[in-house]
């Protein structure tokens, strides 16, 4: 039996194993007893499951990825865009 295409490529292989070790993680961590986070003083702890603060730690980090990518090629294309025009058409008049 073959196997498809999208099998043998890189890319399929790489996340194949990243999505594995991820499940790995969040399933083992969460058998662990909970975390108490107490933000404030005042409040009482709260209990987290160890794999909800990773989970949240892993979202909170793609997101600030993408916000920060989006806003160094925002900040980026607006200052290149004045010097990546094209070049002065040279003109066949010398200076001396």
């Amino acid at each position: 039996m073959a196997t498809p295409a999208f099998v043998k490529n890189p890319k399929f292989i790489g996340g194949a194993i990243v999505v594995l070790w991820v499940a790995y993680v969040v399933y083992w961590n969460y058998r662990l007893e909970p975390i108490n986070i107490q933000l404030f003083p005042v409040m009482k702890p709260e209990q987290l499951s160890v794999s909800s603060v990773i989970i949240g730690s892993a979202v909170f980090g793609c997101v600030a990825t993408l916000v920060t990518q989006f806003l160094w090629r925002r900040g980026r294309s607006k200052n290149g865009s004045a010097t990546s025009s094209a070049p002065a058409a040279t003109s066949s008049n010398t200076v001396a």
